[in-house]
C-alpha cells in the first residue's frame, strides 16, 4: 500500500480543479458567444420592428387624411 503524500494529493486535487475550471470557462465563453449572437439578432429584429411601426404610423396617417377628406366631400 502506498503511503499518503499530502503534497502530491494536494497537487492532484489542484490540477483536477484547474481542469474543471478551464472546462467551465470554455463552456461559459461559448455561452457568451451564443448570447452575443442572440442579442445582435434581437437588436436587428427590434430595429426592423421600429421601422415597420413607423411605416404603419405613416400609412395610418395617410389613411386618416383620405378618410377626413372624403368625409368633408360628402
Amino acid at each position: 500500500m502506498r503511503e499518503f503524500n499530502e503534497l502530491e494529493s494536494t497537487n492532484e486535487y489542484l490540477v483536477d480543479q484547474l481542469i474543471m475550471a478551464r472546462k467551465t470557462n470554455d463552456l461559459m465563453a461559448e455561452n457568451n458567444r451564443r448570447v452575443e449572437r442572440l442579442l445582435v439578432k434581437t437588436i436587428k429584429d427590434l430595429q426592423d420592428c421600429n421601422r415597420l411601426i413607423d411605416e404603419m404610423k405613416f400609412a395610418f396617417g395617410e389613411l386618416a387624411t383620405v378618410a377626413i377628406n372624403r368625409s368633408k366631400q360628402s
